[in-house]
C-alpha cells in the first residue's frame, strides 16, 4: 500500500496490468468499473496538466499528468469509454506497483489482465496492446501509444462506406496508399531494424561494432575466420531499436567450416534493413573487397581502421564513410548516416501507422479488391480490419 494516497472511501471499480511484467518501455494498467467509480478513484490519485477531471477529459485522448500527492511520477492516461480508463506509466515494476497499490487504496480490486479481457473488445485492440507490450523504446512506444488510443481505429472506421452513398473507389484508394506509406516504419515499432556489418576477415567488424554499442560483445581476435557465425546486439540509436549483426569474414578462399558462416552472412545481407561493407584501409585493396562493394552497391561503404598509416590505394566513393574504431572518429558520422537510410521520414503525432503484418495484407487486400470495384469484398476486410 502506498503511502503517498490519502486513504479515502472504498469505491467499486477493477484495475490490472494489461502488459507483460518484465522490462519493458511501457507498461499499461486497465481501470474498469462505473464511471462515478473509476472517476474517483483516478482522480484521487492523478492530477492532469490541464487540470481537468477525469469526467471533463475526451474519449480517446492522451492526457498527461502525475500521479500522486507531491510526485514526480509522470504518466499519461487515456479513457476507451465512459467505463474504462487506461493508465500509461513507466515499464519498471516499481512504477507500476505503486499505482496498482495505490488504486487499491481508493476500492478498487485487483485483478489479471484474463479477468479483465472481456474489456478489449477487438482483435484490434489486442494487436496495439502487444505491440505497445514489445516496444523497446520510448520513442516508439509514444508512436505506439498514440495508434492504440483512438488514431488508428479512426482511420480504418473511415474507410468504411457509407450506406446510402456512392462508392467512391479514388477517394478510399488515396487513404489506403497513404496508410500503407507506413508500412515498414509501423512494422519496425515493435520490432528492430536489421543492420549487418559485412566484410572479408579481420578488417575490424568485431571492433567496430563494439565501438557502437560501448562493451565487448562480439569477439575481436587478430586471426582470419575468428568469427564464423552471426552475432547479433540490439541497442537504440536517437531512440529507434537496431539490431546489429556481426557476420563472419567474406572471401573466396575459405575452409569449409568458414564457408557456412559466410552463407549464413549473406543469407542475412539479403534480408537485412541496412548493410555495412567494411574494408580495411591500413591494408592494400583486395579482390575480396572490390566484390563485396560492386555485388552491395546499395549498401553503406566503411573506410575502416582510418587511426592507422594508409595503404589503400584506390579512389573511394564519396558516400564512403571513415571511421576508427579505436579513437572512434566517424562513429558518429556513420550512426547518422545510418539512421538517415534506416528512418528517412518519421510521420507527425497525428498520423495513423499500421503496425502489424495482418493490418498491411488486409489494406493491400482492400486495396485489389478497390481496383476490381469489389465494394462487397473491400467492405468485408475493412470490417475485418476493426474485429
Amino acid at each position: 500500500m502506498s503511502p503517498s494516497i490519502e486513504n479515502q472511501k472504498p469505491v467499486s471499480c477493477s484495475a490490472a496490468l494489461l502488459t507483460h511484467r518484465g522490462r519493458g518501455a511501457v507498461a499499461t494498467i486497465r481501470v474498469c468499473g462505473e464511471l462515478i467509480s473509476v472517476a474517483a478513484a483516478i482522480d484521487a490519485c492523478f492530477h492532469a496538466a490541464n487540470q481537468k477531471s477525469l469526467e471533463a477529459q475526451p474519449l480517446n485522448r492522451i492526457v498527461y499528468g502525475l500521479w500522486g500527492q507531491g510526485s514526480n511520477e509522470d504518466l499519461v492516461v487515456c479513457r476507451l469509454d465512459q467505463n474504462t480508463v487506461d493508465i500509461h506509466c513507466h515499464g519498471g515494476m516499481a512504477a507500476v506497483e505503486r499505482i496498482l497499490s495505490d488504486l487499491e487504496v481508493q476500492g478498487c480490486s485487483r485483478n489479471s489482465w484474463e479477468q479483465l479481457a472481456k474489456f478489449t473488445r477487438t482483435e484490434l485492440d489486442v494487436e496495439l496492446q502487444d505491440r505497445l507490450t514489445a516496444a523497446t523504446t520510448f520513442r516508439t512506444a509514444e508512436i505506439l501509444l498514440r495508434q492504440s488510443e483512438g488514431l488508428l481505429k479512426s482511420a480504418f472506421e473511415a474507410l468504411l462506406p457509407v450506406k446510402g452513398q456512392s462508392f467512391k473507389t479514388g477517394h478510399f484508394q488515396s487513404q489506403i496508399e497513404k496508410l500503407l506509406y507506413w508500412e515498414q516504419f509501423g512494422l519496425h515499432l515493435a520490432t528492430p531494424w536489421r543492420v549487418v556489418l559485412a566484410g572479408r576477415p579481420n578488417v575490424g567488424k568485431s571492433s567496430l561494432i563494439n565501438a557502437i554499442l560501448g562493451y565487448e560483445r562480439s569477439i575481436v581476435f587478430n586471426e582470419a575466420g575468428t568469427t564464423r557465425d552471426v552475432l547479433t546486439a540490439t541497442t537504440a540509436i536517437e531512440g529507434w531499436p537496431i539490431q546489429f549483426s556481426d557476420t563472419a569474414g567474406i572471401r573466396e578462399q575459405a575452409d569449409a567450416l568458414e564457408t557456412t558462416g559466410i552463407q549464413r552472412a549473406e543469407q542475412m545481407m539479403q534480408s537485412s534493413d541496412c548493410n555495412l561493407i567494411l574494408i580495411d584501409v591500413s591494408q592494400p585493396e583486395q579482390a575480396d573487397d572490390q566484390r563485396l562493394i560492386a555485388l552491395w552497391s546499395d549498401s553503406i561503404l566503411v573506410a575502416h581502421k582510418t587511426d592507422l598509416p594508409r595503404r589503400w590505394k584506390q579512389s573511394l566513393p564519396d558516400s564512403a564513410v571513415s571511421v576508427s574504431s579505436i579513437t572512434k572518429s566517424g562513429i558518429d558520422i556513420l550512426l547518422d548516416r545510418l539512421i538517415q537510410k534506416l528512418v528517412p521520414e518519421v510521420p507527425d503525432q497525428n498520423t495513423p501507422v499500421p503496425v502489424t503484418s495482418r493490418q498491411i495484407q488486409l489494406l493491400h487486400r482492400a486495396l485489389e479488391a478497390l481496383n476490381k470495384a469489389d465494394q462487397s469484398v473491400y467492405t468485408r476486410l475493412i470490417q475485418q480490419l476493426l474485429s
